[in-house]
């Protein structure tokens, strides 16, 4: 948030603004503000059932609230209603005595993304609260506003890193994905975690909520100022991990902390605020550095309320992460998911089930944050890489570190990269369904020769498995959506994902099944012509694995973390039969026979004998 307007006077004294005293802080511009008519008809009075339900009828009210907006509207206090309908915007301003006052502007109004501003609601009536958590305090110490002063009788350490974690529409503070991340963040380090619950403010009709996260945000921005004049506290050592709404709630938070260190926006809201001005909602100005991670960018207008999307697609932060293209995330589409997730999550039946109603209702909405937690927990450098769309990166044109932007960890190591003064750069990356999501990636180039020198093609379906040093085997089909040319002399590219890191392999096995395109008689092979695959090397790259992330930080050379198969006597040419298996190893000799393939394969591309081979396939 670019602030707009002059903030207000904030007190950043405990025993003041906090003392258990009758609240008469609510300098609100209007106090005395009426309560919301009762709904008439049908529609009104179901969408207000909807509104008394736990998380599912809440989120239908929001879902339809777009499409239906002018029958909604008469939900809607007559106030609201009306400013909005004028040609001209009224500018409100909102004071909360001692921790400041917000101004609603015209960057905060917009005839069709943001066409209603509803008045916050009080203090009281949102009831900022938190529970502060460290590895000596792991059950957590409960604060409210009025009993801050206390902070000092708990294991808080101003000298540590502080992280806040803030919850988005409908939620609260118990819910199992905030307290996995607690749990996540005290095994990763030793940290203060803040989780602030303003549930109050968050379980009512979608544009109070929107409007309530700014009085949520004085709150929180005057307590970091607190810590920071009264214990020392370093907001450059402060972290605000927001969800949804909580993620542009961050964004006002640091609009009020000066030098505050980072904000990580997990999925943050679309509905009346993408594409809005930067006041209104998080962009890179409110921290050092802002890193956001988009899993549920499609529309949220739409009929269909179980495809719609309720995060935003356009990029807010330093860095913007779209697992998976940032739309639908693996393992949301199966109803399965549910059971599972009421299984694994949490850490009992209660903690399980949470987590399972949400996946029911939000599963792409809610990855953000199990992403962000699985960063915190296991091995896996969950490596994205600069790209300027999805497609492209389908197309595996983007997989490489070695580019002016660099690539970048998702999650809790996100702040390794470095801005440099950039903003908004998107980076992509693959993941799993879970349960730790992890997906490395690799590139294998399968090297072909032509000791005959036939030229040409063969046409057929290649399968790869490598033997981990475990002994297992791991499958890679590189044909199996359907054959392909395989040029002799050439070679071909793929991409491989899977879950495991593999750049431990040494070994690997090679099958080979030759068949003709029968609508083609020129890929049949007759006379001279043999289906056998001459076959040099075969080289596996991983491109996000720990051994990739170590030689980096050493600035080792890419070949490095190659792993170059060929015969295990180092004969150059492998003659591999239609149905049948080769095994390949990894021997010294294996580079330099790449090498001489290498140069053959440049001379013949510049002398024309070769042709390009085309798109690279991804095979999972």
């Amino acid at each position: 948030m670019k602030p707009n307007s002059n903030s207000g006077h904030q007190n950043y004294g405990f025993s003041s603004e906090f003392q258990l005293v009758k609240d008469s802080t609510d300098e609100h511009t209007k106090p005395n503000r009426e309560p919301r008519p009762r709904p008439s008809g049908f529609f009104g009075i179901l969408m207000e059932s909807l509104r008394n339900l736990p998380v599912v009828g809440n989120v239908l009210r929001a879902q339809v609230d777009p499409i239906y907006r002018p029958i909604l509207n008469s939900l809607l206090p007559a106030g609201a209603q009306s400013r909005q309908s004028n040609d001209e915007f009224h500018e409100e301003r909102h004071c909360f005595g001692k921790i400041g006052c917000f101004e609603t502007t015209i960057d905060f109004y917009d005839p069709i993304i943001r066409p209603i501003n509803l008045p916050p609601d009080t203090r009281d009536a949102i009831n900022t609260h938190y529970t502060l958590y460290t590895r000596t305090q792991t059950n957590g110490v409960p604060l409210t506003r009025r009993t801050l002063a206390r902070i000092t009788d708990t294991s808080y350490n101003p000298t540590n890193p502080t992280k806040f974690i803030v919850h988005g529409f409908l939620d609260d503070q118990n819910s199992t994905w905030i307290k996995e991340m607690v749990r996540g963040l005290l095994y990763h380090g030793d940290y203060n975690v803040f989780t602030v619950d303003w549930s109050g403010g968050s379980r009512v009709i979608y544009h109070q909520a929107v409007t309530n996260i700014r009085v949520v945000a004085l709150e929180v921005a005057a307590l970091i100022n607190s810590l920071k004049f009264k214990l020392g506290q370093d907001p450059a050592k402060v972290h605000v991990i927001g969800h949804s709404l909580g993620s542009h709630m961050a964004g006002h938070i640091g609009e009020r902390v000066k030098g505050l260190g980072r904000i990580t926006g997990l999925d943050p809201a679309e509905p009346f605020f993408q594409h809005m001005p930067a006041s209104v909602r998080l962009d890179p100005s409110d921290a050092s550095f802002v890193d956001v991670i988009h899993t549920d960018t499609d529309s949220i207008i739409t009929l269909a309320w179980q495809f719609a999307g309720y995060g935003l697609e356009q990029p807010i932060g330093h860095v913007d992460f779209y697992p998976n293209g940032g739309r639908v995330q693996p393992g949301c589409s199966s109803l399965s998911r549910i059971a599972l997730t009421a299984l694994r999550d949490g850490t009992g039946i209660i903690e399980g089930l949470d987590a399972a109603e949400k996946e029911a209702v939000a599963c792409n909405h809610i990855r953000a944050s199990k992403l962000f937690t699985a960063s915190l927990l296991g091995s896996c450098s969950f490596m994205a890489f600069p790209c300027e769309s999805y497609d492209e990166f389908e197309k595996a044109k983007c997989f490489s570190c070695n580019t002016e932007l660099g690539c970048s960890p998702l999650g809790i190591h996100a702040d390794s990269w470095q801005p440099k003064g950039r903003e908004n750069v998107k980076m992509f990356l693959s993941t799993s369904a879970g349960p730790d999501f992890c997906q490395y990636h690799y590139r294998l180039t399968v090297s072909l020769a032509d000791e005959r020198r036939q030229g040409g093609a063969l046409r057929g379906r290649l399968k790869v498995t490598f033997i981990t040093p475990a002994g297992e085997l791991r499958d890679f089909h590189l044909t199996e959506k359907s054959p392909l040319n395989f040029r002799r002399g050439s070679s071909r590219t793929f991409l491989l994902r899977h879950g495991e890191d593999l750049s431990g392999s040494v070994d690997a096995l090679v099958s080979w099944h030759f068949e003709p395109d029968v609508f083609n008689p020129l890929t049949f092979c007759v006379l001279f012509c043999t289906p056998e695959l001459e076959l040099s090397t075969i080289t596996l790259t991983p491109l996000d694995t720990p051994s990739v992330a170590d030689n980096s930080a050493s600035k080792k050379e890419q070949d490095s973390t190659d792993i170059v198969m060929c015969h295990k006597q180092g004969q150059p040419v492998i003659k591999l039969d239609s149905e049948k298996t080769i095994k390949i190893s990894a021997e010294p000799f294996c580079p330099e026979l790449r090498r001489k393939h290498n140069k053959i394969e440049a001379e013949n591309l510049r002398s024309g004998s070769l042709l390009f081979s085309g798109d690279v396939p991804i095979v999972d």
